[in-house]
């Protein structure tokens, strides 16, 4: 199994979470704080895989993979706020074309990655199309909904550079155990803050409790093995182009968003049809162009 092949299951596995992580988030959830606090603890079965191959590696190797899991979290906080706000058809695009931009210029400064001129025109065609699906008519959608999906981005991308030099230096097993110990961490310094701790400590009860419970694990399953696959590939592969691949994660959200429409229209209120479900699938040709231009 190739990189490709590996962040196109974690890619799905990832649009899958972050469409239960809307519904619990406009129906169950009201603080991002909390849900990112209950990711960044369940991080910490990461530790699982100490048999695998942990050590202890020098104090500044410690530290960087640390910030790279705690800048996550914080990063994860910022888009579940960008959820409250906006369609998660909107959100995830948005925060997801960022990234590999913010990603591509990190890399480039403080990686010394360099792409190749094929490279280079599937990381601008699967920005292209990450972009383009991402442009709505003017008036629609919170403005600050976008500004969190931006700083979203920004902070996943120093994550995942940082990450990035953290498996190269450690390895990829010992690298993300450190890493999720610094997510775990950071979720554990929300306790400090007292809105959030309410939130945490004093979750409301509420009808149907027991499917809300199931549907958050679900989500968390999904995305936890999402997680793990994608920062596999970007260990074995371009950082870059790694998180430029985000665009298949689109079109995965798009044909999950068509499927549920009907059934949930509250939720998922964006209308695709029309010039907005053409623009949305060229903007799914580019990506695709840009993923074939990877593999071929």
């Amino acid at each position: 199994m190739n990189w490709i092949t590996i962040v196109l299951a974690g890619h799905f596995l990832n649009a899958l979470a972050f469409l239960m992580d809307k519904f619990l988030l406009t129906k169950k959830i009201p603080s991002p704080f909390v849900y990112a606090f209950f990711i960044g603890a369940l991080g910490i079965l990461g530790l699982i895989l100490i048999p695998f191959g942990f050590f202890v590696p020098s104090s500044m190797a410690i530290a960087l993979a640390l910030i790279s899991g705690a800048t996550f979290i914080i990063a994860l906080v910022f888009f579940f706020a960008g959820l409250k706000e906006n369609e998660a058809s909107r959100v995830v695009p948005l925060t997801g074309g960022f990234v590999p931009a913010f990603t591509f210029v990190l890399a480039y400064l403080f990686l010394a990655e360099r792409l190749g001129i094929v490279e280079i025109s599937a990381f601008a065609a699967l920005v292209a199309g990450g972009v383009l699906i991402t442009i709505e008519k003017k008036g629609r959608g919170s403005f600050k909904g976008y500004i969190y999906a931006i700083i979203a981005a920004l902070i996943f991308a120093i994550s995942y550079v940082i990450a990035k030099y953290v498996y190269d230096e450690l390895g990829f097993v010992n690298g993300f155990i450190w890493s999720r110990m610094g997510g775990f961490l950071m979720a554990l310094s929300f306790l400090a803050l007292p809105k959030a701790r309410r939130g945490i400590f004093n979750q409301p009860k509420q009808k149907n409790q027991g499917s809300t419970v199931a549907l958050f694990f679900t989500g968390q399953v999904a995305g936890a093995l999402g997680f793990v696959l994608v920062n596999y590939a970007i260990s074995l592969a371009s950082v870059s182009l790694v998180n430029a691949m985000q665009g298949a994660q689109y079109a995965f959200l798009l044909i999950m968003i068509i499927l549920i429409a009907k059934k949930f229209p509250k939720l998922m209120s964006e209308k695709l049809t029309g010039a907005v479900l053409v623009q949305k699938i060229f903007a799914i040709i580019l990506i695709s162009i840009g993923i074939g231009l990877i593999a071929f």
